[in-house]
């Protein structure tokens, strides 16, 4: 098997599957327990909170971290919860037209509320800044836009929207998805200039079902769910102490500029290669982009006839997001500038530490044996 849908999903790793399996039967006490017993396990909910923070690159002991169920709950949290706390404010807030499903349903469920919801276009990879200064204004409540995109690979530029956000709407709460970019960028993410920053596990080889959003200090937001008081009222529930240790584990593990290298180096030799041996293949690669995710439109291959041959091969890619990858219209991708026959026609590959040049060189080969195969079948 060759697996290169990172993008959607990681192998656990051994070391934090070790973890989970540990606290499910060793400590396994509520963090909540006034004992001896649940003390230990909140020593271990301390920890993971701890690392993680520390892994976004937070310097402030009063920013806060809420474990969330994954990266949809913490884009959920941030936007319902920032918007709840901000009641008697304005009622415009902006999204970006390339977000993943989990922000921009939020989007059309706002629009829906009552709310003025605008998009800022990012075609080509770029935030259009000239619309953000125009646009921007004192009942502007709430900004979201992602980090890093889990179909392109960019990078957009949140450092720049939060100093316009904070020189024409320094009222409004600047919001974005790092799920994709969490682990896997240079860039210390808390320094970005969000006040809210999602993040999720299972990108990271920890297990499915645990994620976090990062609270900058200062900063309210009201809880979405009502329950217990856990998570300092945030979002009640008991924590899944098992899959948050795993969580820690997997970032520790992750996060090590060797990791980071490695894959830019397979980046490179995959781009280099499909230059070389197969020009027909378009790379849609923007400016600034992650290492780990290499978008390809092929020549008029539909991306689902492509995936089924390679599967049957035993190469495992994808077409886009896993979220929206059985919808016709890839929105991701005409926000990015592709026509529809194009986005239809692309494929995504993305990569984790653990991929080799090997296995790159027989994804090209048995790529090359499709495309020669099923256009002659056309």
């Amino acid at each position: 098997m060759i697996y290169l849908d990172n993008a959607a999903t990681t192998k656990v790793s051994d070391a934090a599957a070790n973890k989970a399996f540990e606290i499910m039967t060793k400590t396994f006490g509520n963090p909540s327990s006034v004992h001896d017993f649940g003390y230990e396990s909140e020593k271990v909910l301390k920890s993971a909170r701890k690392a993680i923070l520390s892994h976004l690159g937070s310097i402030r002991r009063d920013d806060e971290l809420v474990f969330t169920s994954g990266g949809t709950e913490a884009n959920n949290l941030a936007v319902f919860g920032a918007l709840a706390a901000k009641k008697h404010g304005g009622k415009t807030v902006f999204f970006s037209d390339s977000e993943h499903a989990s922000v921009y349903n939020i989007s059309k469920k706002l629009e829906k509320d009552g709310y003025n919801v605008k998009y800022i276009a990012t075609k080509g990879g770029k935030i259009d800044f000239d619309y953000c200064e125009k646009e921007f204004s004192k009942d502007t409540v709430l900004i979201s836009c992602m980090y890093a995109n889990n179909e392109t690979g960019t990078i957009y530029d949140i450092k720049k929207l939060d100093t316009l956000r904070k020189k024409l709407c320094p009222q409004a709460v600047l919001h974005t998805d790092a799920v994709q970019a969490f682990g896997k960028t240079k860039e210390n993410l808390c320094s970005c200039g969000a006040d809210l920053i999602s993040v999720s596990g299972h990108k990271i080889h920890a297990p499915k079902g645990i994620g976090a959003l990062y609270i900058k200090s200062g900063v309210r937001i009201l809880p979405i769910l009502i329950g217990g008081g856990q998570e300092k009222d945030i979002r009640p529930g008991t924590e899944a102490l098992p899959s948050i240790a795993a969580f820690e584990v997997a970032a520790n593990e992750v996060f090590n500029l060797k990791n980071i290298l490695k894959v830019e180096k397979l980046n490179s030799y995959l781009t280099e290669k499909l230059e070389a041996q197969l020009p027909q293949i378009k790379i849609n690669k923007p400016e600034n982009s992650l290492p780990y995710v290499v978008s390809l439109s092929l020549p008029a291959i539909k991306s689902e006839v492509m995936l089924r041959f390679l599967s049957a091969k035993g190469i495992y890619i994808s077409a886009g997001s896993a979220c929206t990858s059985k919808h016709r219209e890839n929105r991701v991708l005409s926000a990015f500038g592709l026509d529809s026959k194009s986005a239809d026609c692309t494929i995504r590959v993305s990569f984790c530490e653990d991929n080799t040049f090997e296995e790159i060189d027989t994804f090209l080969k048995e790529l090359e044996n499709g495309i020669n195969s099923l256009i002659s079948l056309k």
